[in-house]
């Protein structure tokens, strides 16, 4: 293998791992948003419940005040019971009064059933607290871990563009700027081997005359198909 292709393997090396490093810091601000939507979520959670609850408290005091109205209707029954002299209206208003304490029964178990309701409410309202707390803790801690990512990231990329500068001054300027045209079509390798005569990148069947000149190496040899920098290994 000649020194040239040596030297930019090298380069493509670093260049392939910077640009891994860009997705990755391209990637952060997703991550970090998907990160605090799971916080944003018990958010929406606690929130639903709280109008639950609110709606259920809602029912029961209207309950209360519908009990109240019909204890209020059988007291004035009551005091009209002092004033009939007649038996036949004296059976109607027991039986008015008969049938409004039923419906006080009814909105009394209402009341209860709405009254248990707004206990496991308010339990599950304290647990979303509890688990909101705990998630929390944990989106803060995987924001810094990602900051820190971050912050690695870009002092890799640094890096490793250093590295890639000072062994880029090593080649050729034909061979480099081929070989960063290609690289910059691609966007993953602009040199590849030659496999069993076929392209180490599109893995089509090379002709024999381009083995020829890449195994040769006297001058770029491209592939037919996708135009990459054809090398053969030692």
């Amino acid at each position: 293998m000649l020194p040239i292709i040596e030297k930019l393997l090298a380069v493509q090396e670093h260049d392939r791992r910077i640009a891994r490093l860009l997705r990755e810091q391209r990637d952060v601000p997703l991550r970090k948003q998907q990160i605090e939507s799971r916080l944003q979520a018990h958010r929406e959670s606690h929130k639903a419940a709280q109008e639950t609850l609110k709606k259920q408290t809602a029912t029961i005091k209207r309950l209360e005040g519908d009990i109240e109205e019909k204890q209020e209707q059988i007291k004035k029954y009551r005091e009209q019971e002092l004033q009939i002299k007649s038996n036949v209206e004296y059976k109607a208003l027991e039986h008015e009064i008969a049938v409004v304490q039923q419906r006080i029964r009814a909105l009394e178990d209402e009341e209860i059933v709405g009254m248990e309701q707004v206990d496991e409410l308010q339990r599950q309202l304290q647990q979303h607290g509890q688990d909101f707390q705990v998630e929390e803790k944990q989106v803060q801690e995987d924001l810094k871990t990602l900051d820190a990512r971050a912050a690695g990231i870009a002092q890799e990329i640094e890096q490793c563009r250093a590295a890639r500068t000072a062994e880029a001054l090593a080649i050729e300027p034909e061979w480099l700027a081929r070989y960063e045209r290609v690289f910059q079509r691609t966007g993953d390798f602009a040199l590849v081997s030659v496999d069993k005569s076929c392209c180490g990148g599109c893995h089509m069947q090379l002709p024999p005359s381009v083995v020829h000149d890449a195994r040769k190496a006297l001058s770029i040899t491209l592939c037919n198909y996708c135009g990459r920098m054809l090398y053969v290994g030692a």
